[in-house]
């Protein structure tokens, strides 16, 4: 809820926060990938490729927790947009509505017993998922301005400032 109310736009949150925090839906966040180190953004493989108005995502995501939750009806996708920028500055994240084409959650992990299974830490891959620009978080616009002007760190600080004085007109 947090990352949509910060760097959402005024149609994400209509969309998805409302729900959010009135308790009727749930979300996911897919960041952990299964071959990298990827608690660390800038080993992530998943690709966000630009295709006209849209982007197609293709991913295998681990660890993906409450995905399996029947509540959960979006994800929040971090992935690279930009392989070509700076190295912390290729990362993005998009909105995908659980039940893209393309997604398949396909199981429970588990470390510690079931617990939390099936609802818990899910296995999840996007193949050509295709979403509308608009589902990007913070908005073309502030990320393309922020990896102009700057990088690493300061370039995700300068998107952010960009996108609250936004929000707060």
């Amino acid at each position: 809820m947090e990352t949509i109310e910060r760097y959402g736009t005024d149609a994400q949150k209509a969309q998805w926060l409302e729900p959010l925090l009135c308790g009727e839906i749930r979300s996911a966040f897919l960041m952990t990938e299964p071959e990298v180190a990827s608690s660390d953004a800038t080993n992530i493989r998943c690709s966000i490729t630009r295709d006209g108005d849209d982007y197609v995502i293709d991913s295998h995501k681990w660890w993906s927790s409450d995905a399996g939750d029947p509540r959960c009806k979006v994800y929040i996708v971090m992935g690279k947009t930009d392989p070509d920028a700076p190295k912390h500055a290729q990362q993005s994240m998009i909105l995908v509505p659980a039940d893209a084409a393309g997604v398949t959650v396909h199981r429970p992990l588990s470390v510690f017993g079931y617990g939390d299974a099936p609802h818990g830490h899910m296995e999840v891959t996007l193949d050509q998922v295709r979403m509308p620009a608009a589902n990007i978080l913070l908005g073309e616009d502030a990320v393309s301005r922020s990896r102009k002007g700057a990088s690493g760190r300061a370039a995700f600080t300068t998107a952010c400032a960009s996108s609250d004085s936004q929000n707060t007109r």
